[in-house]
Parts: structure tokens; sequence; C-alpha cells
């Protein structure tokens, strides 16, 4: 079987299908349809029919599919791991959501990899969140890699983690993907027989079992949690108690870091204890009332700056491939009507600068006299949006596989744009 990349996946797929014609022909869907199979071109045999409501096809006839379905309830995941672990089956699960594509190795009831496409997923975001590097270290390292040189090898050759560090990341990144999918709710799986050239170099040995306990207590205890703390940007703040309270460990360290300032995302980072655990802590914390919740913290100048330029730099590219073919003028009315009826016109403005890009203080001003709620993911989605559109804008008056080019491009360089 062909795994789903991350530009067809989930409710995406009603849209690459197949027409068979009455002679037997079989074609593609136009548009994006013909991409998809183009990039999974090859012999494929079918091995189900269900009367033809249904056609599964596979790749590899050496490959066993032992199970496959769509998922259509919250613990369907969960069930699926617990029957392969338990019957002992050796293969990789595929769990195709909206979100993302997941793939789980999995040798007689113990987890020995997992990848993902999901931005979250990737090695950097969890070493990131685990606060073992600063923003701007990891910004660095996502420039710096290479085909041969991936975020690992410079990890180790800058001498930022050990090697035992990077082992200990590279493990919990494989726990986060796991119970990442076990949250699944809507998508398909398939859990095909392993295939020995397709695994990876690093493997883990954990135990299933745990891992199921334990994403099971995560499921239920986080569901609590969203109860009383609604949002990681939330800010918790220490309250005077004079009674003794004994707290855990982690609890202690949480109001270490608990000083009115920093969000409850960036106490899971800066302590090291991941969001579930912070999240665990500072529940237990509120319970006991030696902590309050204070709404997140408006407009930060200097991210917000950061932003901006971060899009500025891609919408000059845009400008310049723009340039390139004679469309400024039309690249730049349609950005410009965009913005002014867009739902964004009261941040970002209605227009762009000569070289099309915007203006960081005129953003910031705007942003801070917005009155939004939560004004730093309003402009991270208006930044999005808008260099979203000015490649679309562009692409129209490029030719073909230039777009694609630059498409890719900037794609690539959105996803690593947050707050």
């Amino acid at each position: 079987m062909a795994a789903v990349n991350g530009a067809d996946r989930g409710s995406n797929l009603g849209q690459v299908g197949l027409i068979i014609e009455p002679n037997g022909v079989v074609r593609a869907l136009e548009g994006k349809s013909k991409d998809f199979w183009a990039q999974r071109r090859g012999r494929y045999e079918v091995v189900g029919d269900a009367g033809g409501e249904l056609l599964i096809l596979k790749r590899h006839p050496e490959r066993k599919l032992l199970m496959a379905g769509e998922i259509v309830a919250k613990t369907m995941i969960l069930e699926v791991i617990n029957i392969a672990a338990s019957t002992g089956w050796r293969g990789e699960l595929y769990i195709c959501s909206p979100e993302a594509t997941r793939v789980l190795g999995i040798d007689q009831g113990v987890l020995r990899y997992a990848r993902s496409d999901h931005p979250d997923d990737r090695l950097g975001q969890v070493i990131y969140r685990n606060g073992l590097i600063s923003r701007a270290e990891l910004d660095e390292l996502l420039e710096a890699i290479e085909p041969d040189r991936r975020i690992g090898h410079l990890l180790i050759e800058r001498k930022i983690l050990t090697q035992e560090q990077l082992f200990q990341q590279l493990q919990k990144q494989v726990e986060q993907i796991f119970f990442s999918a076990l949250v699944v709710q809507s998508g398909v799986y398939a859990f095909l027989s392993e295939d020995p050239s397709n695994a990876p170099a690093h493997t883990v040995h954990i135990p299933i079992p745990g891992l199921l306990m334990e994403g099971v207590q995560r499921i239920d205890e986080m569901a609590l949690f969203r109860e009383r703390i609604p949002h990681d940007d939330w800010v918790p703040e220490i309250q005077q108690r004079i009674s003794l309270v004994d707290l855990d460990d982690n609890a202690k360290l949480v109001l270490v870091y608990a000083d009115g300032t920093r969000s409850i995302e960036e106490i899971a980072r800066e302590s090291g204890l991941g969001i579930f655990h912070t999240l665990k802590a500072i529940y237990g914390l509120l319970q006991q009332g030696l902590i309050v919740l204070r709404p997140p913290r408006k407009v930060d100048p200097q991210t917000a700056r950061r932003l901006v330029e971060e899009i500025n730099s891609i919408l000059r590219d845009i400008f310049l491939a723009a340039a390139a073919y004679g469309a400024v003028a039309r690249t730049r009315t349609a950005i410009e009507t965009w913005m002014l009826g867009s739902d964004y016109v009261r941040i970002l403005g209605a227009h762009l600068e000569e070289d099309g890009s915007l203006v960081p203080e005129q953003v910031l001003r705007a942003l801070e006299n917005a009155g939004l709620e939560r004004p730093m993911e309003a402009l991270v989605q208006a930044l999005h949006e808008l260099a979203s559109f000015a490649l679309f804008a562009v692409t129209a008056t490029l030719p073909r596989e230039q777009g694609a080019i630059l498409s890719r491009e900037v794609s690539q360089r959105l996803k690593r744009i947050r707050i």
C-alpha cells in the first residue's frame, strides 16, 4: 500500500479518486488527482474488493495487509494497537488523519520506532518543547540542515546535546508520536507486515502495554485538566498560603517558574516537564489554591516583529518571482484587494511596500489597538493567510514548473513560522 503524504491527507482524499470506464480503462480525476497518482507510480495488485464498494491496492506483494479500516471512534486506534501488540504482530501501523500521517513500527508487543509528518512531531520541535534549545537555536539548526546532515548530526556536531541526550530525545519523540496517534478520531488505518528495508537506522525498545496504560491515563486526565485550564497560553501566578502543603517534585518545579510572566507552554518548555506533566502539576496546584490562572499575555512586541519579518522575507521573494515575469502590478493589485476585503485588514492594513513587504511597526501598532482576545494567535493566522494568498496570486502568473518550485519552498518556510 502507498502511504498518504502530507499534501493529500484525510478529507482531501475524496478529491484524488479514479474513474474506471466501461471498457476497463482507468484514469485519474482532473486536477491535483493526477499529481497524487504520479507520486505513487508503479504496479499494484488488488488485495481487497468489497462487492465493488471498496478496492484495496497494494504495491509490494510480499507485505501482508493484516488489518485496515476507517477510524470512526476515539478509542479505535488504541484498540487496534492493543490487538497488534497482544497477537505478536510485526510490522507498521499507518494512521492517516486529516492532520497527519503517523507510522508506528511494532514488533511483538514492542514499539521500535515511529514516524510522522506533523510539524509538532519533528525532532527539533520535541527538543525545543523540552527546553534543551531556544527558538533561535532551532531556527538556526533548521536553516543548516542538509540531506546528509540532519538535525541530530548538527546537535552532536555543535555540542548542543550529547549522544545520550539525543537518544533520550529520540525516545521522547517516538512516545509523543505514539500518544498523538492514540487520540486520532477520523481517517483511516492499516497494519502491514514488516518490511526490513524500510526500518530506520535508530530504534528504541518500549513495551506497548505500558504505553497504552499511560495513554489511556493521559486521555482521561487531559479531559479533566481542560475543564479548568482553557489553553496553554494562560499564565499561572503563585498565591501566598500560610499552611504547608505536601507537593511532589513536579509541582515544586512548576512553582519555581510560576512567576506571573511565563505562560503554561513556556513553563512546560523551560522546566523540561513537557505539556502533559506541567498541566497535571498546575491542575493540582489550582485544586489546592496555590496558584491562579491569569488570561494570556497580550501583544509580545519582539515576537510580533519577528513574525512580520519572517513573512516579509517570503513576500519579497514572491514579488521577485512576479518581477521576473512582469507581473508585479497584477500581483500587487490582487493581494491588496484581498487585504482590503479580508477580516485581517485591521491588523495588516490594505497596502504593501514597494518590495511587497509589510511595515513591522505599523502592524504592531494595529495589533495593539485591535482589542483582540488572543492577538498573537490572530497575527500568526493573518500572516499565514496573507502569504498563502500572495503565493496563490503569483503562481497564476508564473510558468507551471516555476510556480510548483516556489509553492514547495514557501510551504516549507511557512511551516516554521510560529509563535
